[in-house]
């Protein structure tokens, strides 16, 4: 069973491989990029673990929106389970960076950036099996509720599978004001059946929470060229919803990976409401 665990995610590494040819001039890593954009870089417990944040506070008092990073570097040029799950390529704290809301946090997954030494229960299935399990869910939405001390509504940004952690967020934090997800994975099931591997048994379902949080709007955006998430996943979790609060927006030319800071200013700029 292990080998055949190990197998089913070199298949999956390979299609990430594919989609994800390296841009120099986006391989800044994220410490640079807080220096830059004024992003400040902060460890916040929660859970079990030590969560690495950039943070744009202008005003605590305003709403804030939360990005949820992605799986980006599950695995590695090899097609092997990667040693470390820290994205190569910082494509979604980019479009972060872009939103010229009063107060951005850049959240990354459990176990990505920070250093292992203080969070040693960190080992490959947070970021294969259990990416979406209850522990990261628990880690990321305390992590929300430290920063978010005011207890304000906030929106949510969720890449890939932090577009599913989103999704559990809003089912369990009842200040979740609107959900953005893009490439999510909003199906976990249909996500391992359409790549013909094993559920990732260690893992929540996003689409299982999809009428509970139905009066949350919600744009669910999806590249029409992914091969990773393609659209009929986010498809599925808006008729699952069957509320007039989730729609789903494809964007044809775009992957999962490429293109999506081309369109973030006209995405992030549009209110999410039920009357779109």
């Amino acid at each position: 069973m292990k080998s055949l665990f190990k197998l089913s995610f070199a298949i999956i590494a390979t299609l990430f491989s594919l989609s994800s040819c390296q841009n120099p001039a986006l391989n800044n890593t994220p410490f640079a990029m807080g220096k830059l954009y004024d992003f400040e870089k902060t460890l916040v417990k929660g859970g079990d673990f030590w969560i690495t944040t950039y943070q744009k506070i202008e005003n605590k008092y305003e709403p804030y929106v939360f990005y949820i990073e992605g799986d980006q570097y599950s695995f590695s040029d090899k097609y092997k389970v990667s040693s470390n799950p820290t994205p190569k390529r910082q494509m979604f704290i980019n479009l972060a960076a872009m939103d010229k809301r009063p107060n951005v946090v850049y959240i990354a997954m459990p176990c990505q950036y920070t250093p292992m030494g203080l969070n040693p229960q960190c080992d490959s299935s947070y970021w294969t099996d259990k990416r979406l399990s209850e522990k990261s869910v628990t880690a990321i939405n305390d992590v929300i509720k430290k920063i978010n001390s005011k207890n304000q509504k906030f929106s949510l940004v969720g890449y890939s599978a932090g577009g599913g952690i989103a999704v559990l967020i809003a089912a369990r934090n009842p200040m979740v004001q609107d959900i953005i997800t893009i490439a999510g994975y909003l199906d976990s099931r249909a996500f391992t059946n359409y790549h013909n591997v094993p559920p990732m048994i260690g893992s929540l379902n996003p689409i299982n929470y999809a009428k509970l949080i139905n009066n949350i709007p919600q744009r669910h955006i999806s590249g029409g060229k992914d091969i990773i998430t393609p659209p009929f996943i986010a498809d599925k979790y808006v008729e699952e919803s069957s509320s007039f609060c989730v729609k789903q927006e494809i964007f044809p030319d775009l992957n999962h990976k490429n293109g999506w800071n081309k369109i973030w200013e006209y995405v992030y700029t549009r209110p999410v409401t039920c009357y779109e």
